[in-house]
């Protein structure tokens, strides 16, 4: 019993410069260059690891890729340096964007309507993205090649699109633009990085946009005789689900029009949970809502005959472009009450609503963690699964 506070009094006398180098380069490894530099100021010992060379190898051992070249690991502290950076770009980039719909008529960088794209690990260390689609294949998700970085000799970050350079710029930690250019995408957004205001933000693209800013991208653009219109993307954060969120995320499902639909469910800071529909094309700010609640307070078992009866007497929407539809039902572990816009309502209403702004409905959460969703006045539901689990997106068509 007395050999606790003998522990924990060797445990706080433990200083962070006293563990070796290896544990030093491990925990650096896990913290954005702006904060290894911060962190680097403690001591000589942090100073020293923080400017190691085998820090990218650390990093790069952390995100599980393949040891970097040899020429790089040479004891040469900018290019190091310039990997480690390198390194930490792209692991940024990992995850889930929303395309913001396009406001010109220049050239697309895909002919895929795609209001998705996934940033993923592909093979020899490189980060490949891809757009994504609903297939006309069940469930399926269609994904598109759309641009390629790596990183160079050098310890720079290199991106194309197909055969064409191109550059990913940062706006803000959420928010990414794609463009073709022949200049080197490092340093130009350093200051904006770190979360700038919205107006920062505007005048940057302002800039950038201005008469003669943009003559040398128009003109690798125009090397394949079109002009590539800017892709703008914004982060999907929280895009899976979690115990405590179990709504939350990006999901997939088939519509009242029989159609396959990405669905984006948050949570806002006062407990509020809303689903919208990705690819609605109102903008990035003011797409409608397929529903809504304030209230988050599920319904436990046992359920009511009333709530048995609702869910039991409708069809699962499961056809794609056709009118199959399934009465299998599964197994409910709690239901939610929610409201609906207007606009996504069943047209094949039975009745006519007074206010079709706002119609009733229930979530029905199923004990696989997946749910349905369905309004008043309509008989079906409309089930959706997950996107993508632990990173990986799930049912993709190459």
């Amino acid at each position: 019993m007395e050999a606790l506070p003998t522990v924990a009094v060797v445990a706080a006398g433990t200083a962070l410069e006293d563990l070796p180098e290896d544990a030093l380069l491990v925990i650096l490894a896990l913290l954005a260059p702006p904060d290894a530099a911060a962190a680097a100021c403690a001591c000589r010992r942090l100073a020293a690891a923080a400017s190691s060379p085998s820090l990218p190898l650390a990093l790069a051992l952390r995100l599980g890729l393949p040891p970097p070249r040899p020429l790089l690991l040479a004891p040469d502290p900018s290019a190091a340096a310039r990997l480690l950076r390198s390194l930490h770009r792209l692991r940024r980039l990992l995850g889930l964007w929303r395309r913001f719909p396009s406001s010109g008529s220049g050239y697309r960088s895909s002919s895929l309507p795609s209001s998705l794209a996934a940033f993923e690990w592909a093979p020899r260390g490189t980060l490949a993205a891809s757009l994504l689609a609903p297939s006309a294949h069940g469930l399926a998700i269609a994904k598109s090649p759309f641009v390629t970085l790596s990183i160079n000799e050098s310890g720079d970050t290199v991106a194309a699109m197909g055969d064409v350079p191109v550059c990913v710029n940062f706006v803000g930690n959420n928010h990414i633009v794609v463009e073709a250019t022949a200049a080197s995408w490092e340093d130009e957004d350093d200051d904006l990085e770190r979360g700038s205001p919205p107006e920062e933000m505007y005048m940057h693209f302002a800039n950038r946009r201005s008469p003669g800013a943009g003559r040398k991208r128009s003109k690798q653009g125009r090397r394949r005789g079109h002009v590539m219109e800017a892709e703008h993307f914004v982060r999907i954060a929280d895009a899976e689900p979690t115990e405590t969120r179990p709504l939350q995320g990006l999901w997939k499902g088939i519509c009242e029009n029989r159609t396959l639909e990405f669905y984006l469910v948050t949570y806002d800071d006062i407990g509020g949970i809303t689903c919208r529909r990705v690819s609605d094309t109102r903008g990035h700010s003011g797409f409608t809502p397929i529903f809504w609640t304030t209230n988050t307070t599920f319904l436990e078992q046992p359920f009511s005959e009333k709530e048995l009866d609702q869910y039991s007497g409708r069809e699962h929407i499961q056809g794609v472009d056709s009118d199959h539809a399934g009465t299998e039902n599964k197994a409910v572990s709690q239901i939610l009450c929610i409201n609906s816009s207007y606009n996504v309502v069943d047209h094949h209403l039975s009745a006519a609503l007074d206010d079709m702004r706002n119609v009733e409905g229930r979530i029905w959460l199923y004990e696989d963690g997946t749910f349905g969703f369905g309004f008043s006045g309509s008989n079906s539901i409309i089930d959706l699964k997950h996107v993508s689990s632990d990173g990986c997106i799930i049912d993709a068509l190459n």
